[in-house]
């Protein structure tokens, strides 16, 4: 059984796997049908499995929880909440699991015709691997890229949606946040960049990250000079969400900093129906009130560590007020 099968090989495993993953034959009954023995169909299913003529996927129900996820909506003022209930794992298995549910999530809402904008991040890069088909939606960039990981860029993110939604994307070749506003004016005067920053008032539904800034979980942050971190932080700021900087309170900050940088505006970003913020761990969860009571985000997916805090630990805060808008 070492290499590759020839081809009347793979004909006879693919036959016994038939017979015993979709016929629901036992071993001894299609040993007996072939005239083989019981411990050589053994085999064959192992070998077709080793060269993948049979494939295993296993469906694993997200645990979500309803009652917890409902209690958050209405502290923080949101549209929608989801909460995943993951016991065990790493941090990249927990985002895997808000991610996988941020995904099934955009299956149920977005229509046919809508333009999806996308920021980027772990988990979003996450979400964009498990984005089942969207037919007749496209994708828009919502940033330019912070950092050097190329794997958890904007554009990363964009193409492996597209590649899985099955739809056009327009992606931003472009630095998040550069020296002066001078240069930021002309990158935005490419025309590809153009092009995308077109699109913005289209997008009819976004899925966005959120950066902590204290405590520091934000790649746009570790990419500013130290003098800029430390005259925002002076400001006030603890949250970020697409190069758009907000206080505990929801304040919104550092507005000339927008002119150094290749986004979406906050103006525009308030402006979509809907905008969806996808966050895991605990650390996140003084950044998340704070863009929500920016009116920044009108639904969030995430885990339940960061909705027990946000619900009991976070300096027993009250509900926000406000939010975007009436549902």
């Amino acid at each position: 059984m070492d290499g590759e099968p020839t081809a009347a090989r793979q004909a006879q495993l693919a036959t016994v796997a038939r017979l015993y993953y979709q016929g629901r034959k036992t071993k001894t009954e299609i040993a007996e049908a072939l005239g083989l023995s019981r411990f050589k169909i053994a085999r064959m299913l192992d070998q077709a499995l080793e060269v993948g003529i049979v494939t295993i996927r296993v469906h694993d129900p997200l645990p979500i929880e309803e009652e917890l996820s409902e209690r958050l909506r209405d502290h923080l003022g949101l549209r929608e909440a989801i909460v995943v209930d993951v016991v065990g794992g790493d941090e990249a298995a927990l985002r895997s699991r808000v991610a996988e549910a941020a995904a099934r999530f955009l299956h149920q809402i977005v229509q046919p015709g809508e333009v999806l904008g996308m920021t980027w991040g772990r988990t979003l890069t996450a979400m964009s691997e498990s984005l089942p088909g969207l037919p007749g939606v496209s994708i828009v960039q919502l940033t330019g890229c912070a950092g050097v990981n190329v794997a958890d860029s904007p554009v990363e993110v964009v193409r492996k949606a597209s590649i899985n939604v099955g739809g056009p994307a327009s992606a931003i070749f472009a630095p998040l946040i550069v020296d002066d506003a001078e240069t930021a004016a002309a990158l935005r005067r490419h025309p590809q960049v153009a092009e995308a920053f077109r699109l913005f008032d289209r997008v009819s539904t976004a899925v966005v990250a959120v950066g902590s800034w204290d405590p520091p979980v934000s790649q746009l942050r570790e990419v500013m000079t130290p003098r800029d971190r430390e005259d925002l932080a002076q400001r006030g700021v603890k949250a970020e969400v697409a190069a758009t900087f907000v206080t505990d309170g929801g304040t919104v900050v550092g507005e000339e900093y927008a002119g150094r940088c290749i986004a979406i505006s906050a103006a525009q970003l308030k402006r979509i129906p809907r905008v969806i913020a996808v966050a895991s761990s605990a650390q996140k969860a003084r950044a998340v009130r704070a863009v929500a009571r920016a009116g920044l985000i009108t639904d969030l997916v995430t885990d339940r560590r960061l909705a027990d805090t946000l619900l009991n630990d976070l300096d027993r805060q009250p509900p926000v007020e406000g939010g975007r808008r009436p549902w």
